[in-house]
C-alpha cells in the first residue's frame, strides 16, 4: 500500500515511518501541493470552458512551487 499526501508534519510521518519498517505494510509519500493538484488542471478548464462557453479559462504554466528536486532512497 501506499499513503499519498499534501500535508505530512515531522512527527506524525516519523511515528509513521517506524511503524511501517517495522510492519514492512505501508508505503508514506508526500507530495507538493502544486506537484499534485497541477495533474487535473487542463481538464478542470476544458469542462469549465464546455459549461460555460463564454468564459475564458487559462491555466497557467508558471510554477511556484519551491520544491524541485526529488531524493531517492
Amino acid at each position: 500500500d501506499l499513503f499519498i499526501t499534501s500535508d505530512l508534519r515531522h512527527h506524525p510521518s516519523q511515528d509513521f515511518l517506524e511503524q511501517s519498517a517495522l510492519t514492512g505494510e505501508t508505503a508514506l509519500m508526500n507530495i507538493a501541493h502544486f506537484a499534485a493538484e497541477w495533474l487535473w488542471l487542463s481538464r478542470a478548464a476544458a469542462q469549465l470552458s464546455e459549461k460555460f462557453p463564454d468564459i475564458e479559462f487559462v491555466v497557467s504554466d508558471l510554477s511556484t512551487d519551491p520544491w524541485n528536486f526529488v531524493v531517492m532512497q
